[in-house]
């Protein structure tokens, strides 16, 4: 009676692990595509292409992140891009179309920078100086979803509006160009007469192959 007993205790714990191992296969396989079904679901039900593309509605939406503490809401519903630390940086680069309100991190130490958040890379300039700011982030690095990374970067059109806190001041700028470069290709760091933002992350995603840049100018 005990060795039977055993031996259903034993299958039970074999299935129990055979269960738990499908699961996690599941998981990993469907975790990259968790971002790209959530913003499907959740960004692009909710708000039309237009609504990126116009100054006032974007202008609304990032008061109403940058506005909240962790745990206010909006509308009655959370807002999922308000649940971040600021202590981190109050300077932020946020994208609210792909999820995106990461601190900008200053620092000669680009590793160091990104596993924080968003880098403005040194030798570039800064939204209050005009000329051309150039700002990093990881395309994937987090379980996802994660505010810090820009892996729905490929969603971004021309004409949508991105925005930077900076100093305590908001700055606006309307995507002009979208394109993929080499990974040493340094024209992206080219200084500008005009105050534009140079926002790049890895492409394809998962390589860093090359670099996919988004540059916008400010409005």
């Amino acid at each position: 009676m005990n060795r039977l007993y055993k031996n259903k205790n034993i299958k039970a714990l074999v299935i129990l692990l055979e269960l738990l191992a499908i699961g996690i296969v599941i998981y990993l396989i469907a975790l990259p595509f968790y971002p790209a079904i959530k913003y499907k679901l959740v960004y692009q039900s909710k708000e039309s292409q237009a609504d990126w593309q116009d100054i006032e509605a974007v202008k609304q939406k990032t008061k109403e992140i940058i506005g909240n503490l962790p745990s206010a809401e909006v509308s009655g519903e959370p807002n999922p891009l308000s649940q971040v630390e600021y202590n981190t940086s109050a300077n932020r680069v946020i994208i609210a179309k792909i999820g995106v309100n990461a601190p900008i991190i200053e620092s000669a130490n680009g590793d160091y920078a990104l596993s924080r958040g968003a880098w403005r890379l040194p030798e570039s300039s800064t939204p209050d100086k005009g000329g051309n700011t150039v700002v990093t982030g990881h395309r994937f690095k987090y379980l996802p979803p994660s505010n810090l990374t820009f892996y729905l970067f490929n969603k971004l059109e021309t004409g949508d509006i991105v925005s930077l806190v900076w100093q305590g001041e908001d700055y606006y700028y309307r995507i002009k160009e979208i394109k993929i470069v080499q990974s040493d290709d340094g024209s992206i760091l080219n200084p500008a007469d005009e105050p534009i933002l140079t926002l790049f992350t890895c492409d394809p995603i998962y390589s860093q192959k090359n670099r996919l840049v988004v540059i916008g100018e400010k409005i």
